[in-house]
């Protein structure tokens, strides 16, 4: 039944495109953005639980989205109707306009980093169970640029792989006494002396 009314909701997303805006929906769970449908090996980047995105088209199987300047595929079944969300940077200070979809949702406040929810979507909206234990776990600081599958020089491979998950391969490499280890993504490359992050880069 649940996935009978999603294909409803992406097939009105499809022929609403006709219409100025295009239709605001919402990941659920983090995603992967597809270059090409048909290759899923042509992960552009992952998407972030709760992320606003604009459905360009869709069908059953995947719906091709855009997120700023970057557009690309993600699996209809990981997407969702945007729920409101309130920043906490600046007040809403006019009333947001609402666009016609098959129930109402507001147009939301685009912000980079996930915003706390209002009162009456807190059980439904960002920060998730994920971004709830990377907190806990690291500190919000750092649980937040983990959340965002952010990686950065310094971090121990634990934390590399809460932020970009499991890697296709591992290399492992003994030099004297360290222990090397390069971590190989579909497109990037993570590179470990000792289990802290010293290099990364693109996939050659």
């Amino acid at each position: 039944m649940k996935k009978a009314i999603l294909f409803v909701i992406m097939l009105f997303a499809g022929l609403a495109l006709t219409a100025q805006d295009l239709q605001k929906l919402a990941t659920k769970g983090a995603v992967r953005l597809f270059s090409d449908k048909d290759d899923l090996t042509s992960v552009i980047q992952i998407v972030p639980d709760g992320t606003v995105v604009e459905a360009v088209s869709a069908d059953t199987t995947f719906t091709l989205i855009r997120i700023g300047e970057v557009q690309g595929y993600v699996k209809s079944d990981r997407l969702t109707a945007a729920l409101p969300v309130v920043s906490t940077s600046q007040p809403v200070t006019q009333p947001v306009q609402e666009v016609p979809l098959l129930q109402p949702v507001t147009e939301p406040v685009q912000e980079a980093a996930p915003v706390q929810p209002s009162a009456d979507v807190q059980n439904r909206q960002i920060p998730t169970e994920r971004y709830q234990a990377l907190s806990e776990k690291y500190g919000a600081d750092l649980g937040l640029r983990l959340y965002q599958h952010k990686v950065w020089k310094g971090i121990t491979s634990e934390m590399a792989r809460d932020s970009w998950g499991k890697p296709k391969q591992i290399n492992r490499m003994y030099v004297d006494t360290s222990v090397d280890e390069e971590w190989i993504y579909s497109r990037s490359y993570l590179y470990f002396r000792d289990g802290v992050l010293i290099e990364w880069g693109p996939v050659k």
